[in-house]
């Protein structure tokens, strides 16, 4: 018998599981394939404002991003976070300025330090940048993080305290004993909890099928390159404005192709002097094969904007799923038809960054019953129609 049962080894699930453990909770974690297999091992690790959604999101976002001072500290792991690597939108006409300034205006009321600047200033920051283009969405405050690093930082601090993991093994259901979920049933047999947390990332909404609930998470592909070690050649964490366009206002993108893709650009520089090149948001539920299409797009608009990154290596490729939720804002909290069913989930492009709030809040919730930050607008219940 567990206090709480996780399942989903991922960033957020062992952020959970961490969280929980602090507080003396006898955690299991239940992980189909192994620890950081999901969105945080096929991802960049931006840490950043001005890539979240103006309002409760970006809020929210300003409370984690806080914690990430102290964070490889307090799990005893270096987790290669960077802080104040800068974030960069390029911008390429007057239609995408106008919009990016619109949201930054709506940004920087939750007291965040982003801004537009001229092509001049974007280019004394980043000197390889094009100087073709119209100027830049600037945040000096943004930073970047090892998500696998940080992911099994997690896991290892949740062990120590106790916590156990249990990985290559499924979920096959839960038990729902008079109305309220009582644990999980796996491929290895029935475990029981007090609580189960439901973090499985991009595959939240087919485990919480399992449990009788409609929840609409569903998962948004991401393609991503890696480049051969070079010298230093980039220090802030770079997207393109269109990057924000099609994540905030995909309505506004004429071109069918680029909004079938989701094609844009997202590019930083590793510690071991790779370059993660990335930028394509596709709906095409599990299919996670790399297409040429998507490669090509994703590599023009680095080129478009880095053009010396033409005689540059790429050494592999993958991609990885995001959790998308149709309001872009995640699920947390218990689901008010299933006592005991609590959802950690649907943080789309957003698990890394808001990863460490996630599972102090998810803890607080579980313990005592409340949080010390709201987090009601997150509340899984908004998808729930009145017979659950």
């Amino acid at each position: 018998m567990y206090d709480v049962i996780v399942v989903g080894g991922g960033i957020i699930g062992c952020s959970v599981a961490w969280q929980l453990s602090k507080l003396e909770k006898k955690v299991l974690v239940i992980e189909r394939t192994d620890v950081a297999s999901g969105s945080a091992g096929a991802t960049d690790g931006v840490v950043g404002y001005h890539t979240k959604k103006p309002g409760v999101q970006l809020d929210l976002a300003v409370q984690s991003i806080e914690m990430f001072k102290t964070l490889g500290q307090e799990l005893g792991m270096d987790v290669e976070y960077e802080l104040n690597a800068g974030g960069l939108q390029p911008v390429e006409d007057k239609e995408q300025w106008d919009m990016l300034s619109a949201m930054v205006e709506e940004q920087r009321k939750s007291g965040v330090d982003i801004r537009m600047i001229s092509a001049e200033e974007a280019c004394a920051i980043e000197p390889n940048l094009s100087k073709d283009i119209y100027g830049a969405l600037y945040s000096p405050t943004s930073g970047k993080v090892n998500p696998l690093n940080l992911t099994v930082a997690y896991a290892r601090a949740a062990k120590k305290l106790g916590a156990e993991i249990m990985t290559n093994t499924e979920v096959t259901g839960f038990i729902i004993e008079d109305g309220r979920c009582k644990g999980v049933m796996t491929s290895k047999g029935e475990f029981r909890a007090d609580a189960v947390v439901n973090a499985c990332g991009s595959w939240a909404g087919k485990v919480a099928k399992l449990a009788g609930l409609d929840l609409p998470i569903k998962p948004r592909k991401g393609q991503l390159a890696v480049t051969e070690p070079i010298g230093p050649y980039l220090k802030a964490t770079v997207q393109c404005a269109r990057y924000n366009v099609i994540k905030f206002r995909p309505e506004t993108i004429k071109d069918q192709t680029v909004l079938k893709l989701g094609a844009s650009l997202s590019i930083e520089q590793t510690e071991n002097g790779g370059l993660i090149i990335g930028g394509t948001r596709e709906f095409v539920d599990y299919e996670g094969e790399n297409t040429f299409e998507g490669i090509e797009a994703m590599m023009q608009r680095a080129v478009r904007f880095f053009p010396a990154l033409k005689d540059v290596s790429v050494i592999r490729f993958f991609s990885g799923f995001r959790p998308y939720t149709p309001d872009g804002l995640s699920l947390m909290g218990e689901v008010k038809t299933l006592p005991g069913f609590y959802m950690a989930a649907g943080h789309e492009g957003d698990g890394i960054a808001l990863s460490p709030i996630t599972g102090k809040l998810m803890a607080e919730l579980i313990v005592y019953g409340k949080c010390s930050y709201d987090i009601s607008d997150f509340s899984p219940n908004r998808f729930l129609t009145e017979e659950g």
